[in-house]
């Protein structure tokens, strides 16, 4: 029970039906989706397609998606629905070109977009509702505005400068040549009516017809590699999860170019651990999380890419002996010094997730990586760009290297949590760039190691080890802080918040869903 008196939220309960996003319109959405007879999928669906229209700065049909659903009481399945580098984009063709880095806003950043044809493919799959009912209130958001929520507006605000790069953007997304305020209402008509041509006719209106052209031209203009035929090359992935045991229970993550694999090897590190004796807040509970993030990201950085590229044996990293031998770098007193997991850290992201009546289960996860992508906005469909391709690296031999029609090492994860009969119990997921594995693994934590509740578990502060410095939310004690410091740490207050989330228990004794949202963010959850 959460103490009433310092505020904060409760969980959400339902019995027919639950969803939680990170923004309100979109969560009305879903629970609306589901009472006209939509399943989770549909619904799932449907509050992305609102986010693409109310949180542009994190979504947009501009980006990518990755997904974990569990349907009719099957196993869980995987769906990678990232995007590929354009075919000309390789190491040699770059140097050729002059090009030795990928800029932020560069068109040499923006991979092709997958989130539509994983909206589509997942539809055709596991769909009930006509594909063109999950974008009407998207559609109807985009053409006739929507109150600019808090959160979104401040990134709007921090982002500016880089809004005002390109012209295209500059026309949609600074209206009377500034960022809109919060509780403006904000329209992108162009966006509108390319919604409405992906409703009626699916993923082809988007990779095969005036959308993708007009986003090649943009990109062309700008000295892209793109062309149709790259946009004829994506394609939606499904397949079985990876996963471990952890704490009685069944662990799913998607499998690479996805990161999940760091929060299986994680969580095998932390279980090592006595947290019984540690409070929640602790200084060594931070330390323990630090150590073990430097660690994973080292390996993460160095050691995965698209496994279509180079082949990456799972059970190599799963073994009992290579995880003895990265427990044996966890000093209790000392800070481990990495050198090789220095990454680019960006924010914005969208999680959210669905459970039907049925405990039909979605966990899914849609971004543009940083902060208004790539700031390049097509022409006339009003698409904002992602740019995931900054990414890639430009080594040789790097299993992350830039290669044509190749996926990128990603920052975005779905997780879910079965039980031993393999259905979902814990729907989650965490939005914050590179902060996602070590934050799924601190909200797993908090929840079974820590007896929270899923609104309590969510709420609690958060640390993040990135490039050679302690990230602490402010709401962490200087008491912790001086003892990190002591430790070893570059300690440094973060400015803001770090990351965000969602999560929905479910359960299956009592015929309960129990969801929650992150304060952090403008989101909520809803539930009947």
């Amino acid at each position: 029970m959460r103490k009433l008196y310092a505020g904060g939220r409760s969980n959400v309960l339902a019995q027919n039906g639950i969803a939680s996003t990170s923004q309100p319109l979109s969560t009305l959405e879903a629970v609306s989706i589901l009472k006209m007879g939509g399943n989770a999928v549909d619904a799932a669906i449907a509050a992305s397609a609102v986010l693409a229209v109310v949180e542009p700065g994190s979504t947009g049909i501009g980006g990518d998606c990755f997904a974990i659903v569990s349907m009719h009481n099957k196993d869980p399945i995987a769906i990678n629905g990232s995007g590929i580098a354009p075919k000309k984009m390789n190491l040699e063709f770059l140097k050729k070109n002059n090009i030795n880095k990928i800029e932020l806003t560069s068109p040499h950043s923006v991979t092709i977009p997958g989130s539509v044809h994983a909206w589509y493919s997942m539809h055709q799959k596991f769909g009930k509702l006509d594909f063109e009912q999950l974008f009407i209130t998207a559609e109807n958001y985009a053409r006739n505005g929507f109150p600019l929520h808090e959160v979104e507006a401040r990134t709007w605000k921090q982002n500016e400068i880089k809004l005002n790069q390109y012209q295209n953007t500059k026309k949609i997304f600074l209206p009377n040549g500034r960022p809109p305020k919060f509780s403006e209402i904000f329209k992108n008509i162009p966006l509108a009516n390319s919604l409405k041509k992906i409703g009626k006719l699916g993923a082809k209106a988007f990779y095969e017809g005036e959308i993708s052209k007009d986003i090649i031209n943009t990109l062309r203009v700008l000295g892209g590699f793109h062309d149709e035929e790259d946009f004829a090359n994506q394609k939606t992935i499904f397949s079985d999860t990876i996963n471990s045991n952890y704490n009685n229970y069944k662990l799913h993550q998607c499998p690479l170019n996805g990161p999940g694999i760091t929060v299986l090897i994680m969580m095998k590190l932390l279980e090592k651990f006595n947290f019984e004796s540690m409070d929640a807040t602790s200084y060594n509970r931070y330390h323990i999380q630090a150590e073990i993030t430097k660690i994973c990201f080292e390996l993460k950085e160095t050691q995965f890419g698209d496994p279509k590229f180079k082949k990456i044996d799972f059970d190599d990293f799963f073994s009992d002996s290579f995880t003895n031998k990265l427990f044996k770098k966890i000093k209790i007193n000392n800070v481990y010094n990495s050198k090789k997991a220095y990454v680019t850290s960006h924010p914005e992201t969208i999680y959210l997730t669905v459970v039907d009546k049925d405990l039909n289960t979605v966990s899914f996860i849609n971004s543009i990586c940083h902060a208004f992508g790539s700031s390049i906005t097509s022409k006339n469909s009003g698409v904002l760009l992602q740019n995931r391709g900054v990414n890639f690296r430009l080594e040789e031999n790097h299993p992350n290297v830039i290669d044509g029609n190749k996926r990128p090492l990603h920052t975005i994860i779905p997780g879910i949590l079965t039980n031993n009969k393999n259905k979902p119990i814990l729907s989650f997921g965490v939005m914050g760039g590179q902060y996602q594995p070590i934050g799924q693994a601190h909200l797993l934590q908090n929840i079974f190691d820590f007896n929270m509740s899923i609104q309590e578990a969510i709420d609690l502060p958060r640390a993040f080890a990135l490039n050679g410095k302690l990230r602490l939310e402010k709401s962490i004690s200087l008491q912790t802080s001086d003892k990190l410091k002591k430790i070893g740490y570059n300690v440094e207050y973060e400015q803001d918040s770090i990351g965000g989330g969602q999560a929905i228990y479910i359960d299956r004794k009592k015929g309960l869903l129990i969801a929650g949202s992150d304060s952090r963010k403008d989101g909520s959850a809803i539930g009947y």
